[in-house]
């Protein structure tokens, strides 16, 4: 597979990952857990059955998705720097095993029968601790892509700068949630970061759909 084809997978994979995300965790997952009401979690999965089904199934796919642009980021930049892309891949790896780890409790809330309020609550608080973990060692797969984009030479500046602080947000916000989950500062911080956060990893998306892998073309002048 070329150059050229591997960017445009990669980009298109990173789309589809962030709107499948958009609903399993920004809509249905918000829609879930909402800590001030415990005492409705039980109900609230066993009367949205689908919806809750449908937000694992988005997660698997995500998952999927994971690994594969773990290979294709890989393939993309080896011919930059093979050592850092092997480790940023490796990174990526470990992160979707984490984040894959903590679906697992997700997937417990399913058997709302043997669980109380209490232990659903619980469980939905491993996934989100357990994930943040796996966030921070996403955050440094992040930090080595932005490199790999630098040395590429042919990415825009601002996009790998973006790129950069796309990482060192998902290290400190996440480091600080595992610290102090319930902190007001850190949900702030959180809010004031997703936009360079979101920037970072779409622009590599829509650049690597657009220009990624295309060879330079010399442009020569002839006399008549």
């Amino acid at each position: 597979m070329n150059n050229r084809k591997t960017a445009i997978i990669t980009g298109w994979s990173l789309i589809m990952m962030a709107i499948i995300a958009g609903f399993s965790i920004g809509y249905a997952f918000s829609a879930f857990y909402q800590p001030e009401q415990i005492n409705s979690l039980k109900d609230k999965i066993t009367n949205n059955q689908g919806l809750y089904q449908n937000m694992l199934i988005g997660i698997c796919i995500i998952l999927i998705l994971d690994l594969l642009i773990s290979y294709t980021l890989f393939a993309y930049f080896r011919k930059v720097n093979k050592t850092i892309s092997l480790v940023a891949g490796i990174l990526r790896i470990v992160y979707t095993l984490v984040f894959g780890l903590a679906t697992y409790y997700l997937a417990n809330n399913l058997n709302t029968n043997e669980l109380n309020n209490e232990m659903i609550s619980r469980n939905f608080q491993l996934f989100q601790s357990i994930w943040s973990g796996g966030l921070v060692i996403f955050g440094f797969h992040i930090i080595l892509i932005g490199v790999l984009m630098k040395i590429h030479r042919r990415v825009p500046k601002t996009l790998w700068y973006l790129t950069l602080i796309a990482g060192v947000s998902y290290i400190t916000v996440h480091l600080l949630k595992l610290t102090n989950p319930d902190s007001e500062f850190v949900s702030t911080l959180e809010m004031i970061l997703v936009l360079p956060i979101a920037i970072g990893e779409l622009g590599l998306a829509i650049w690597l759909i657009v220009k990624g892998g295309k060879e330079k073309t010399n442009v020569t002048k002839t006399r008549c």
